[in-house]
This record gives C-alpha cells, sequence and structure tokens, in this order.
C-alpha cells in the first residue's frame, strides 16, 4: 500500500535541508517529466532546471545549490541534499510502502542434491536445480529454473535471476546479481586442427566472479582453458555481453550492451566498453581506457586512452578522420571541376601532354 508524506516528513527521511512550506502532501515520487501535482521530484543537473521551472510538481529535491533551479514564479518546497538522485530513489521506495517481505526455504519443487550445503535464509523457488557438492550462501535467493552445477559455490546474499545457468565449478562472490538468461561458465570456443579437422581442446577450467558483480540478461561468460575465466569486483556488465575464455576482467569495469571480448584478454580497472565494442584475443586495456561505441580493438590500449573506430585508434585521431570523411563529397566535387578546367586547357593546348582519364572516373 502506497504512503502519502508530507514534504517535512521526507526531508527528515532523507536528512536534507527543508525550504519552503513543510505541510505540502506528497503521494508518489516521479521525474521531472512525468511529474504532476501531489508529486515530488529532483533535479540533479543544470539541464535540467528549466523543465523544474514549468514543472505542476509540488515539491523538488534539489543540490546544494538549489536557487538555480528553484522556480522563480512560484513557491515551490524544496528538499536540498548532496546526492538528490540517491534522496529521490529513498522517497519514492518510501512512499511505495512496505514491500512483499522475502519468502525464504527451498521449494518442494526444486531439486537439491543430498550433498549441497544451504546457508541460512537462502530462498530457493521452483524448479531449480542444485547440484552436488554445490554451495549456497546465506540469504541467496535462486529464483525460478535456475541451474547451479556440481561443485560450485555461490556466496552471500546473491540473487540469481529465472534461468541463469552456472556450469560446474563456477564460483560467485558476495552480492553478486545474475540476470535472466545468463550462462557461466560455458566451454570456451577453443580448436585446434588435426589431421584435417577442428579438434576440440577440452575446457578444463572455471569462472570467478567476484563480489559485488552486476551481469545482466543474455550472457555468456566462457570458463578458462586451463585456469578461471575472472571478473574483477564491482564490474558492472549489460545485457547481452560475450566474455571468451581465459580472460581477466579487472575491478569496477563498466562494459555496456553487446560488447564481445575474445579469448585471453585482459582489462585493467575502471575501464569503460561502450556498446557493441569488439576486442581481439590476447589484448590488454589499460586501467581507466574508454572503448568508445562499435569500435574493433585490435592491439593493446595503454591506460587512461580512450580509442575510436575499427581498428580502434585514439579518439583525436579518429575524430579527425570522421571530419575528413564528412567532407569527401566537397572533395569529389573540387576534383571533378579540377579536371574538367584540365580538359579545356588541353584542348586549348594540343602539344601538352594527355591528362590522366582516370580522374574521369571520380
Amino acid at each position: 500500500m502506497s504512503v502519502v508524506a508530507t514534504v517535512e516528513q521526507l526531508a527528515a527521511l532523507v536528512r536534507g535541508h527543508l525550504v519552503g512550506d513543510g505541510n505540502v502532501a506528497i503521494q508518489s515520487a516521479r521525474p521531472v517529466a512525468e511529474a504532476g501535482p501531489g508529486d515530488i521530484t529532483f533535479i540533479d543537473d543544470e539541464r535540467y532546471a528549466k523543465m523544474l521551472r514549468s514543472s505542476p510538481a509540488s515539491a523538488a529535491i534539489v543540490g546544494p545549490h538549489f536557487k538555480k533551479f528553484a522556480p522563480s514564479d512560484r513557491d515551490l518546497p524544496v528538499i536540498e541534499v548532496e546526492d538528490p538522485r540517491s534522496a529521490f530513489v529513498a522517497v519514492r521506495t518510501h512512499l511505495k510502502g512496505e514491500a512483499k517481505p522475502r519468502w525464504t526455504g527451498i521449494h518442494p519443487q526444486a531439486f537439491v542434491a543430498p550433498t549441497a550445503r544451504i546457508g541460512p535464509d537462502v530462498a530457493i523457488y521452483p524448479f531449480v536445480y542444485v547440484g552436488e557438492d554445490a554451495e549456497i550462501g546465506e540469504g541467496t535467493t535462486l529464483e525460478p529454473g535456475v541451474v547451479i552445477g556440481d561443485r560450485c559455490k555461490v556466496g552471500r546474499d546473491c540473487v540469481l535471476h529465472p534461468h541463469v545457468v552456472l556450469y560446474e565449478s563456477v564460483t560467485l562472490g558476495d552480492r553478486v546479481e545474475v540476470h535472466a538468461g545468463t550462462v557461466l561458465g560455458a566451454d570456451g570456443f577453443g580448436y585446434r586442427m588435426a589431421e584435417g579437422r577442428h579438434v576440440k581442446m577440452p575446457q578444463t577450467g572455471s569462472v570467478d566472479v567476484h563480489d559485488d558483480v552486476e551481469i545482466g540478461s543474455n550472457c555468456s561468460i566462457d570458463r578458462g582453458t586451463f585456469e578461471a575465466t575472472v571478473i574483477g569486483e564491482g564490474t558492472k556488465i549489460d545485457n547481452l555481453v560475450m566474455i571468451g575464455h581465459n580472460n581477466r576482467i579487472g575491478k569496477h569495469n563498466l562494459l555496456c550492451g553487446q560488447v564481445g571480448i575474445a579469448g585471453s584478454c585482459k582489462t585493467g580497472d575502471y575501464v569503460v566498453m561502450a556498446g557493441q565494442a569488439g576486442i581481439k584475443d590476447h589484448t590488454e586495456i589499460g586501467d581507466k581506457s574508454i572503448v568508445g561505441a562499435q569500435a574493433g580493438v585490435h592491439r593493446n590500449v595503454p591506460g587512461g586512452q580512450q580509442v575510436l573506430g575499427s581498428p580502434a585508434i585514439p579518439v583525436r585521431e579518429q575524430r579527425r578522420i570522421f571530419q575528413m570523411i564528412a567532407r569527401l563529397p566537397d572533395f569529389n566535387r573540387q576534383l571533378r571541376e579540377l579536371a574538367a578546367q584540365v580538359a579545356v586547357l588541353t584542348a586549348a593546348n594540343p602539344n601538352e601532354p594527355e591528362p590522366d582519364r582516370h580522374m574521369e572516373d571520380y
């Protein structure tokens, strides 16, 4: 059941500084573009200040310099906080009312192997499979259809959404969240040529996901050939990301949708890869590097560098190339004009050498 609160009560909830009428009643919290009467909104960027001035919202959560955002034509109550976005989330959660209590237990339609070790306060939903010698940590939730292979280890307070599959011997740290349809620990794409045939290399390694990692839906992270494919602490992986075998992904990386990383790559800490970036095998990406959208990285990227394009090169160089490409129609027109002028001059001076006829092809 939703909650109605005054602006003063919400200011106390987020430990903010109230300016204006604290008795205004608030029923819900919505973004500034959607907020109406009875709603509280938030502004954490000057670009949206104009939207607040015309918004019918009844109150707003703003940053320390709220006077920049406050409407000049009406007395809008505001709550001043250091982090408006986080405060808005807290208010929104509060106004939605109490969440449904978390269910715990092992559903009778789940299968848990007799040798599996299950911690306290675990929720194992229907049609979950937990294999032999697997370990499930305290407070972890396995939603319907999750498969935990033999000898897997899942840490504390993890959430595995429907139809997540962990092949055997995969390890998850604490507070890991894996979204629906993701597969961890499938065989890496490793083959060798023998007697004219592609012969599969046995993939005997594992996948090791460290604490506080979030993995989006329908991702695939392959096991290592001999050792572990590693995902570093705090890394966040978007939907539809492919990480090949033997990769070592550093701490606090951001891998956006449809990124593909071939085998045996290594990234530093705080690396960002934008959508559809592709990384060649055996490539190293240094700390705090940024790989632009649709970039094709075919060689190592030093720490702190931004690369773009395919093949990926430093972003300043690539932007100059983009500018030149945009001017190609003008270059083509100028070349045709010059070719016509040369033809006229040649006709007027027949003793001159013939022009290069290939210019007429442009």
